[in-house]
């Protein structure tokens, strides 16, 4: 993996080009952290990694001692991210396994908040194999820039409810239930709807698979 440089982490992006990827253009990104639940924790992590690399081998991966970076396609950004947490759910002894994903689609510090008419990209669903991996979900979505925020988090939570993802209203999020596959999508569809009308949509979850604490309460 490739880590950032304390000269690099905060160094400005260039503007991108008019002739870049739709992604690069709009400020596509996220930040995941994985948690496996298991004392040698350090080979898991990295077998993701790398199973997730080969998996959206597209996508730009660059690992702190915080976080991991990605920077592609919302497809590829998804599927990366779906496959590193099915792949470490796997292969933890334990089967637990969270993860916590920030999404971020536009300004600031990536591209210019007032975007020209037109530019807001229309994104097609992601499409994600069902893992057969059961996760839950705690889930914000944030349209920021926009006086009407409730609307599109509303129409978010429809979408959700729509999909069968949807588990209720929790304090200061929603929970998802469902395939990790579904759950994922469906964090990553709503935050691409948003963008279509909203310059600086960004979104967090997060996720968890083989809880015991889900275990104990069946």
């Amino acid at each position: 993996m490739t880590t950032l440089s304390s000269s690099t982490a905060g160094a400005p992006r260039p503007a991108p080009t008019r002739d870049a990827p739709d992604h690069v253009r709009l400020g596509v990104g996220a930040r995941v952290t994985l948690h496996p639940a298991t004392d040698d924790f350090v080979p898991v992590i990295l077998s993701a990694l790398s199973a997730a690399r080969a998996a959206a081998p597209h996508v730009t991966v660059r690992t702190d001692d915080v976080s991991t970076l990605l920077r592609g396609s919302e497809q590829d950004v998804a599927t990366f991210v779906a496959e590193l947490v099915a792949h470490a759910a796997r292969v933890t002894p334990t089967g637990h396994v969270v993860a916590t994903l920030a999404l971020s689609r536009g300004c600031p510090g990536e591209v210019g908040c007032d975007l020209p008419p037109g530019e807001l990209v229309r994104v097609a669903p992601v499409e994600l194999v069902p893992s057969g991996v059961r996760a839950s979900a705690h889930w914000a979505l944030y349209p920021l820039g926009t006086a009407d925020a409730m609307g599109p988090i509303l129409a978010a939570i429809e979408a959700a409810q729509e999909r069968g993802t949807y588990a209720g209203a929790e304090n200061f999020a929603t929970r998802l239930d469902g395939d990790l596959a579904e759950v994922l999508a469906t964090v990553v569809d709503t935050w691409t709807g948003v963008g279509r009308e909203v310059a600086h949509v960004a979104a967090h979850a997060t996720v968890s698979v083989g809880s015991p604490s889900a275990r104990a309460a069946r």
